[in-house]
């Protein structure tokens, strides 16, 4: 089983292994327990490599390759959505496993059947016949769907499931489309050795159990004309698989030594595109976490603050964009699929609230994020940036307009060189980032003619 670790992370996709590598190179002792997961394709945003390039998993951007172009097939209109990269998860999770690796972090090939904790703290990881895996300080979740719920649901959408089957055929140019059909939708991609695949996006109340699910996804692709063009020439290289594709919102999501991360914490609709750069983003907010609770176990309050609003934030945002998708499909807006997710989350008894609105122009205090851990600080909001602003060009706002407000010179902070180099001065930064912080301030309001928003509202 090995010495004790700092820190064990249940789970080796994009998440786990993001915050595995963060945390290695801040000096803690990882150990990353996975099973190999069943083979199945994704398609990766350009923004998801920028933030698989920023936690260092070179290994998995080379396996992502080029972006291949993507199209979809919409409302009776066909478009260009710009690219993405597919890849094949099994060589793409052994990637993120050799990423793992390079970075020292211990990697254990198990599937944890119980999690036992001590009584003076401290997890240990067993395995189906009861067998220690590993021991660690603290724990992080980070199995995706496949985590264990934690009993406490904030929000869920209406029950997805996404069907998917893999064809062999003559190569093609790599690709990939989604495509809309009365009852939902499609999402093709094709791979330049010849395989392709067709997932089919339906309610869950119309899947049938395992054993009819190839024959199901037949049914579908008939009243697909796209993908039946998209298949051409191809046999079934295999069966049909389903997989969850509800977006959930946990509750109970951080305590004094656990953590949950990526789709551990809160799942979107594929539609709307945020599951994996999300996935990575929650690993930086976990590593900023995890810090702070180490050197300070009287921050849990803050920190559950930061996580649980930083989710729900996350979570509402990929609904509304996911809303909006399924709103501009018009053709079938009265078939049951189309009108729940177009309704969602706006009708839904159990929708996500709305967050609670800021004033116009205003400050706040919030937890955010500053040199890897979770302080409270005032932030600048508008109805533009409702999420606030802590810093511009690395000079943190708050303190800025305050100091504006009691400099005695009343010129124009923003076009003043004498004004911002005696500012700057004051702030501690170059005058080049103070001028730019300055300037933001007056185009958002901030700042009048020399006047500071000093007296503005806080929300």
């Amino acid at each position: 089983m090995g010495a004790n670790t700092d820190a064990m992370i249940l789970g080796a996709g994009p998440a786990g292994v993001a915050l595995a590598r963060l945390l290695a190179a801040r000096g803690w002792s990882v150990a990353v327990i996975a099973a190999r997961r069943a083979d199945a394709w994704e398609g990766l945003s350009p923004r998801v490599i920028v933030g698989l390039q920023r936690a260092g998993c070179t290994a998995a951007v080379g396996v992502a390759g080029d972006a291949a172009p993507r199209r979809a097939g919409w409302n009776g209109r066909i478009s260009a959505l710009n690219h993405e990269h597919l890849v094949d998860r099994a060589r793409f999770d052994a990637a993120l496993w050799q990423d793992a690796r390079a970075a020292g972090v211990r990697v254990i090939e198990a599937t944890v059947g119980a999690l036992r904790r001590g009584e003076r703290g401290g997890w240990t990881a067993l395995d189906a016949q009861g067998a220690p895996l590993a021991r660690a300080d603290v724990l992080v979740e980070a199995r995706g769907r496949r985590a264990p719920a934690t009993g406490l649901t904030d929000a869920c959408g209406p029950r997805t499931v996404a069907v998917a089957r893999v064809f062999r055929g003559p190569p093609v140019p790599a690709a990939s489309a989604a495509v809309s059909f009365a009852d939902g939708w499609a999402w093709m991609a094709a791979a330049p050795d010849g395989r392709r695949l067709v997932q089919i996006v339906v309610d869950a109340a119309s899947v049938p159990p395992r054993n009819r699910l190839s024959a199901f996804h037949a049914t579908q692709l008939v009243r697909v004309p796209e993908a039946v063009d998209w298949l051409a020439d191809t046999i079934p290289a295999g069966e049909a698989s389903a997989r969850d594709a509800t977006a959930v919102l946990r509750g109970g999501l951080v305590g004094a030594d656990w953590l949950r991360v990526g789709d551990a914490a809160f799942t979107s609709d594929p539609l709307s595109g945020h599951g994996v750069h999300s996935a990575i983003g929650s690993a930086f907010a976990a590593l900023a976490a995890l810090t702070t609770l180490r050197d300070d176990p009287e921050a849990l309050p803050l920190v559950r603050r930061f996580v649980e609003a930083r989710s729900a934030e996350l979570f509402h945002h990929a609904a509304a964009v996911g809303r909006a998708f399924y709103r501009m499909e018009e053709r079938w807006s009265d078939r049951p699929f189309w009108a729940h997710r177009s309704a969602w989350p706006d009708d839904a008894a159990d929708a996500p609230q709305p967050a609670p609105q800021p004033a116009p122009h205003g400050r706040r205090l919030q937890p955010v994020v500053v040199d890897d851990r979770v302080v409270e600080r005032e932030v600048l909001v508008t109805p533009r940036l409702p999420r606030g602003v802590l810093t511009i060009e690395g000079v943190e706002l708050a303190p800025l307009l305050r100091l504006v407000a009691d400099h005695p010179s009343p010129t124009d902070f923003a076009t003043s060189a004498d004004v911002t180099s005696d500012v700057a001065r004051r702030v501690g930064h170059p005058p080049a980032p103070v001028g730019v912080a300055l300037l933001w301030l007056r185009q958002n309001g901030f700042l009048q003619d020399g006047v500071s928003g000093g007296g503005l509202p806080t929300g």
